[in-house]
């Protein structure tokens, strides 16, 4: 048949089957063409980067002519991949017009152009960090994501980039996010089911054009690897050795879609062999849709292909993955994690907060030996201060401390933030040392005279102002002083450093001879005299000094005696004779005197002294009172009391006294016969009296009845006739005592006595 009839009724029998024609303007002619029996597609992808740029791209050969219009009043022409950049969010009408030589195909899709808000997206919380720290940025990796600003991300397109920012910096991510996966096993956890393939399903692979579901591809063929599964590591992949036959269906299902609606189809593929790696491609209803998706080298390395698709009008979405490698040998791969899913670029923020404190100081600073420094450093505020190490400062927590050193040091000052964050500054504090002053001894001149003084050590000199200087400002004036005088000078070295001395000059004058004031002593002591004026000197009498030719004998007088000194001061020939006069003062009478000696039946003796104001007994622990004029002794052995006794006029003298302790003056251990408890101070109490030093007691009182109504173990208390604090009744009662006295050690008394009342 002619071609051109073959044309004529291909029109007719398209105008017969009421398909209409469209309007082609390619090569800027109008025309009038059928529509293609078999639909072309095309697929097309968001750049996270700049969400309204929209890439298309078509699969479609062996046209004529191809446009687009983006249904933004774009267009554009002669290319099977374009891109537009819509200026506005919205859904737009996308067209695609492939001429052929007999037809023409149109395909139209509404494709969605929107960034939505997405508060999950960055599971990174607002941070504060400190500065020159670093933070990773983690979000929910979508299928493309672009981070804005880029500065200071080591990688502006990755989902958990790495952030150093300098300053605060609020970091914006763009991501393209998928839905559901509308894909049933697409992780093939369920093993073979959910889809089907024009291979062959064998659990051991002989030869090309076979698959299997399971976990390890080498125990499926014992020369693949021993990959892991992209999902898991442990689960289902599905293991394919590749046939040579082109557009095999490796991977295929049927799922429900909506139209109009923008999807986004993935999948993982690795290469489970070495040579020859797999190329498929991705059909949907037919149409190849994307470019190829190849398994790369090395073996087990999963990588993600991924191509977005328009529903347009259609419902249902046949959607499979071919085979497009015709070479026999090799070929092997694994698939996991097949998805198709709708698609949003969204959109999310973190704010990463850098926190800064800054401290400054001057590198340096310098100061003099001893001579305290003011560190002034400045830092940013709410932030705490320390100096390391704190050596010599008066704190070390606050911007300004003042350093006490002795020689160099370095310093660093940190401040800290509320946050943490800590930035540092250094100093150093050199030390200079003060010039080192070498004067002219200390000098003694005459009435009238002058000295030279002179100091050396430094670069300049300053004494302080005195009329009797010649020059203040020079390192050796002439002094003239009128009197014994001390000059100051201060001396500064090449480094600013000052030190002070002093000269001093001692003026000779008669009008400074000088002598001790009278004064007095007790008898027997000593005092020291003093004279001064001179180099020579003479007292008198000798008899009584230590040394009469030394300016501050010691003298000892026995009698109220007037000392004189002659004083020769050999330097100007001066000559003095002083005086003074020591009183003696006699020293008190001490005579002391006892009541009694201690026997069988006196335990104490009462002490007495007289001839003075104040009295002081040496230590004893027999005397009742060492600091008064008449002590109770109790001793129990013979003893000798020394007592010191003062007068007014500060002498002391002592004597003593010996009271003797024997067995004399036996009274057979008499107790009274009756006393009478009525409160008047006369024989109110029954007890023990002249029974000498008693060392143990024992004292008992009886009713007649046998009950005890009294009991001591001391010899001091009696009974003064009550019995549980009530007055006894008068009558006849029993005393019994067991003791060891001085003069016998096995005494035992028992007798009755009157209570009368």
């Amino acid at each position: 048949m002619k071609p051109y009839l073959i044309i004529i009724l291909l029109l007719v029998s398209k105008f017969l089957n009421g398909q209409s024609s469209i309007t082609n303007t390619s090569s800027s002619q109008n025309r009038t063409a059928i529509a293609c029996s078999n639909k072309n597609d095309f697929s097309f992808s968001f750049n996270p980067c700049a969400p309204a740029l929209v890439s298309f791209s078509s699969n479609a050969t062996g046209y004529l002519s191809i446009r687009w219009d983006f249904g933004d009043g774009n267009v554009a022409t002669g290319t099977s991949t374009v891109s537009n950049n819509y200026i506005s969010q919205g859904n737009y009408l996308a067209t695609l017009i492939t001429d052929y030589a007999t037809c023409s195909d149109t395909v139209r899709k509404t494709i969605a152009v929107s960034s939505q808000n997405d508060n999950t997206l960055i599971t990174t919380n607002d941070t504060t960090i400190c500065y020159g720290q670093t933070k990773r940025l983690v979000s929910n990796a979508g299928l493309g994501s672009c981070w804005s600003p880029s500065t200071n991300l080591n990688n502006a397109s990755s989902p958990s980039p790495i952030a150093s920012p300098t300053q605060t910096t609020t970091y914006y991510l763009n991501s393209v996010v998928t839905g559901n996966n509308l894909i049933s096993n697409g992780n093939f956890s369920a093993g073979n089911t959910g889809f089907s393939s024009q291979y062959f399903y064998t659990a051991n692979n002989t030869t090309e054009g076979e698959y299997y579901v399971g976990p390890n591809p080498q125990a499926w063929y014992p020369l693949h690897f021993p990959c892991s599964d992209h999902t898991s590591g442990t689960g289902n992949m599905m293991m394919v050795n590749g046939s040579p036959g082109n557009n095999v269906e490796v991977w295929k299902t049927t799922i429900t879609i909506l139209p109009n609606t923008n999807y986004a189809f993935s999948t993982w593929i690795c290469s489970i062999s070495n040579p020859n790696p797999a190329q498929l491609a991705f059909s949907i209803n037919g149409n190849t849709i994307g470019g190829l998706i190849t398994a790369g080298l090395p073996t087990c390395t999963w990588n993600q292909f991924y191509t977005m698709w328009n529903s347009g009008n259609a419902t249902t979405a046949i959607i499979s993955v071919i085979n497009k490698n015709t070479i026999a040998f090799g070929n092997d791969f694994a698939l996991d994690d097949i998805s198709f899913a709708p698609i949003t670029i969204r959109r999310d923020s973190v704010k990463i907060i850098v926190d800064s404190p800054y401290i400054n100081i001057n590198p340096s600073f310098t100061s003099c030996e001893s001579i305290p420094v003011q560190l002034n450093a400045t830092g940013s505020s709410n932030s705490t201060f320390s100096w390391v190490p704190t050596t010599g400062l008066s704190a070390s927590n606050i911007l300004n401390p003042i350093a006490s050193l002795s020689a160099n040091i370095s310093y660093t000052v940190s401040a800290t933030s509320l946050s943490g964050c800590t930035a540092n500054a250094n100093t150093t504090v050199l030390i200079n040392p003060k010039p080192i002053i070498i004067t002219s001894p200390d000098t003694t001149i005459c009435f009238g005279s002058s000295a030279q003084l002179l100091a050396s050590g430094g670069q300049t000199y300053n004494w302080m102002p005195d009329p009797t200087l010649s020059n203040v400002a020079i390192s050796n004036p002439i002094a003239t002083p009128v009197a014994t005088k001390i000059y100051y000078v201060m001396v500064t070295g090449s480094n600013t450093c000052t030190s002070i001395d002093s000269v001093k000059v001692e003026v000779r004058d008669p009008a400074n001879f000088s002598i001790s004031l009278s004064q007095n002593i007790c008898a027997k002591d000593s005092v020291q005299l003093n004279a001064s004026g001179g180099d020579i000197y003479s007292w008198a009498p000798a008899s009584t000094l230590s040394n009469s030719g030394i300016p501050s004998p010691i003298a000892t007088p026995l009698t109220t005696t007037t000392y004189s000194v002659i004083i020769t001061d050999t330097l100007c020939g001066n000559t003095g004779n002083l005086s003074t006069t020591v009183t003696t003062l006699l020293l008190p009478n001490i005579i002391t005197s006892k009541s009694n000696d201690i026997d069988c039946a006196l335990s104490q003796s009462q002490l007495a002294a007289s001839g003075a104001t104040n009295y002081t007994w040496d230590a004893n622990s027999s005397l009742s009172n060492i600091n008064i004029a008449n002590p109770i002794a109790l001793p129990t052995v013979t003893t000798k009391y020394i007592v010191t006794g003062t007068d007014n006029n500060s002498c002391s003298n002592k004597d003593s006294i010996t009271v003797e302790v024997n067995n004399t003056n036996s009274l057979n251990f008499l107790m009274p016969s009756a006393f009478t408890p009525n409160n008047d101070g006369l024989n109110d109490c029954f007890g023990i009296k002249y029974w000498g030093v008693v060392s143990e007691i024992e004292f008992s009182v009886y009713t007649r009845w046998g009950e005890r109504v009294f009991f001591s173990k001391d010899l001091s208390p009696c009974w003064n006739g009550t019995y549980k604090n009530i007055p006894q009744n008068p009558g006849i009662y029993i005393y019994m005592i067991k003791a060891k006295t001085f003069c016998d050690n096995n005494v035992f008394k028992k007798g009755t006595f009157a209570l009368i009342r």
